[in-house]
């Protein structure tokens, strides 16, 4: 009898134990779900903002070339302004000397003049060019970079944490995988850094306006030489005198 009862008894203990387990395993299996739950509303909200922000890099690279062009615009139009002052102050001289000058003398000048701002315009083309060469390959770059497969973003999926996984017979191994996907944060972070720093690369490219800056400034100290050349000229061989 002893021994009916110490069998009944462990086999109530082993029943007992398989439910309780049983039981543990459904609660685990629930468990994936509830965080399924949890994660998938901040996916979501992470691929948005990711989204949002490749187009708002776009939308910031466009804005910084058209503030790069309207730099460089404004500076050709002092340029410019500033060579034509000098070719006007030429002018001025060359047309109110005295009837006693050289005529002749004075047209060569002219000419002379002309030529000279010819010559500037040829320099203020380089300048231009070199500069539009160098903004377009810098905006090239930094477009191919922000050129992203969005199916990356896209396809960080929840539900492939499924696969070869069965819910009912192994949870825990689920809710691992669940846990290792609920650090899409981290790859966000990487993901937006990245793309700031092209945005970034290209608004800091200085030296392309500089570069241009310079170009204009050289341009316009050669023109000064051959003004200040001419004045000689008009004193010292055509005979004529500055005109106040």
């Amino acid at each position: 009898m002893k021994t009916l009862a110490l069998v009944a008894l462990f086999g109530m203990c082993y029943c007992l134990n398989n439910i309780l387990t049983v039981e543990a395993g459904r609660l685990a299996s629930m468990q994936v779900v509830e965080r399924l739950k949890e994660i998938e509303p901040k996916h979501a909200e992470i691929k948005y903002r990711i989204i949002n922000f490749v187009y708002s890099a776009k939308y910031n690279l466009v804005q910084k070339s058209d503030e790069f062009y309207k730099q460089v615009i404004n500076a050709k139009e002092g340029s410019l302004g500033s060579t034509i002052a000098l070719e006007d102050e030429m002018l001025y001289q060359l047309d109110h000397q005295s009837a006693s000058v050289d005529r002749s003398c004075l047209n060569f000048l002219k000419t002379i003049v002309e030529n000279n701002m010819n010559v500037a315009g040829v320099g203020y083309t380089n300048c231009i060019n070199d500069v539009e060469q160098g903004i377009d390959k810098e905006l090239e770059h930094a477009q191919k970079l922000l050129e992203v497969d969005e199916s990356e973003i896209f396809y960080q999926s929840l539900l492939d944490v499924f696969k070869g996984e069965n819910i009912i017979a192994g949870p825990d191994a689920i809710l691992a995988k669940l846990e290792k996907a609920a650090e899409i944060d981290a790859f966000a972070s990487d993901y937006m850094s990245g793309i700031f720093n092209i945005v970034e690369q290209f608004t800091s490219k200085w030296n392309l306006r500089n570069g241009y800056q310079t170009c204009l400034t050289a341009n316009e100290s050669l023109l000064k030489v051959t003004y200040d050349a001419s004045i000689s000229q008009l004193t010292n061989i055509c005979l004529g005198s500055i005109v106040q």
